[in-house]
């Protein structure tokens, strides 16, 4: 049986699923100030709510052309498939962000599993 609402550490903060299957994830990442996730990309659609707090995101058009924006809480992106960008958190209070992956992303839930702590 899945559990829900499993919550990892991450040196930079916390990865939060709240759901997962092929066709659906959803979960949060919270990051400490100062933090920022490796760049990566997903091979479906990733949307982005901010809840709390600001993030940065850098979203790679090119390996030379990078769009950053700032989401502050009730702020939106969708991220293409394939699309790599960095989460970011150069402020000074924690970034919530509520992630939601449209499709198959259950290999990626696999290795947050297993290279995280709970």
């Amino acid at each position: 049986m899945k559990k829900n609402f499993e919550k990892y550490n991450i040196p930079q903060g916390n990865i939060m699923i709240a759901f997962s299957d092929k066709s659906l994830s959803i979960g949060t990442i919270e990051i400490r100030p100062g933090q920022e996730l490796k760049k990566h990309n997903r091979p479906v659609l990733e949307s982005l709510y901010q809840l709390e707090g600001a993030c940065l995101m850098k979203i790679y058009e090119s390996e030379r052309k990078v769009i950053e924006k700032v989401l502050k809480p009730g702020d939106s992106i969708n991220i293409e498939s394939k699309k790599y960008h960095i989460h970011s958190n150069p402020f000074n209070k924690n970034s919530i962000t509520l992630w939601k992956a449209n499709g198959d992303i259950t290999e990626i839930i696999k290795d947050i599993r297993k290279n995280s702590e709970l």
